[in-house]
């Protein structure tokens, strides 16, 4: 193979990286999926979108539009997430701020770890690639210790996290002022198991049980940055996770936005103002739950962390062609 395709090759890898890294970095700023309710009660002309929330990788917030018609005028948007609680728990669902807290607090240490996986993946330089990538994942080590456990952590947390956490709890800047994160998902997740249905040592226990979760990720992660480490020093196949890790995003994503359907739909509290059996939320398309319509589609954030993969997937083709060429 000539010089001149090599160097072309790595300039067509590195840029598809690079593309990827930015799809992803833009995705985590943006809403990834939408969820909406229609009813009789909520009729087309004043809800032309039902009662719609938007999830985001660190947050969940209103969907619905400020609504100016001859039928309805509102001087500021309606409250969806909130209208969405209000509905759903009345057949025993828990509010939608109980979903997750653990993952959107760690969001963005998260990110910022697969955008120092793909920088070091676009590194040829074995030595280098293993300094950038341990290097960068100590920073954020270093960032995720203080915001998780220092007073006053919660502030270099996510701001749409912060805005959406303070938003729900309806909080006044001296109340959370020093907080660390690990007390941020404490309260916040007793507070949302406790806005409806109020047995406190159930309530307790649950709120353990995150707790403890959210230490094992901690210490998961902390983990899994020493293991690639070491890995890359020690295993050249493992290279190749630098660049598919990242590429997995939408699975993830799909797989945890599932898991935490059942399990509203599979924790529903017995003081219900009315009796459903247990039942799976609609993940993709159209439902029915009493008298609701449910509706659950991709956003443009999902569209942006597609694109993303196919994106890192084509570049890792690109690399392996590249390497396989230019062994002897």
């Amino acid at each position: 193979m000539t010089t001149e395709t090599q160097k072309k090759q790595l300039l067509s890898f590195r840029g598809l990286t690079l593309v990827g890294l930015i799809l992803i970095a833009l995705a985590y700023i943006s809403p990834i999926w939408w969820v909406s309710l229609t009813a009789p009660q909520y009729p087309d002309v004043a809800f032309p979108q039902g009662i719609r929330i938007h999830f985001h990788m660190d947050g969940v917030f209103n969907g619905c539009k400020k609504i100016d018609v001859a039928e309805k005028r509102e001087d500021e948007a309606l409250n969806c997430k909130h209208e969405m609680d209000a509905i759903n728990h009345f057949v025993g669902m828990y509010p939608i701020a109980a979903g997750g807290p653990v993952e959107r607090t760690l969001s963005p240490f998260l990110f910022t770890l697969l955008g120092v996986m793909l920088v070091s993946f676009m590194i040829t330089d074995k030595r280098m690639r293993i300094m950038v990538f341990a290097g960068g994942s100590m920073v954020i080590i270093a960032w995720m210790s203080y915001a998780l456990y220092m007073p006053g952590g919660m502030k270099v947390l996510s701001p749409n996290y912060i805005s959406d956490v303070v938003g729900t709890m309806d909080l006044e800047p001296e109340d959370y002022a020093e907080w660390s994160g690990i007390e941020t998902i404490e309260e916040s997740y007793s507070e949302a198991l406790g806005r409806y249905f109020r047995e406190k040592a159930a309530i307790a226990r649950a709120v353990d049980l995150m707790l403890t979760a959210a230490h094992v990720a901690y210490a998961l992660i902390i983990a899994s940055v020493l293991a690639i480490s070491l890995a890359l020093w020690r295993i050249r196949p493992a290279y190749w996770l630098l660049g598919l890790i990242p590429a997995a995003l939408p699975v993830f994503f799909i797989i945890e936005y599932a898991a935490w359907l059942w399990w509203f739909g599979h924790s529903l509290h017995e003081m219900a103002a009315f009796t459903v059996k247990p039942f799976m939320p609609t993940v993709l398309g159209q439902g029915k739950v009493a008298q609701f319509s449910t509706f659950s589609y991709p956003h443009y954030g999902f569209g942006l962390i597609v694109a993303a993969s196919a994106c890192l997937l084509l570049a890792m083709l690109i690399r392996f062609k590249q390497m396989r060429d230019a062994e002897p």
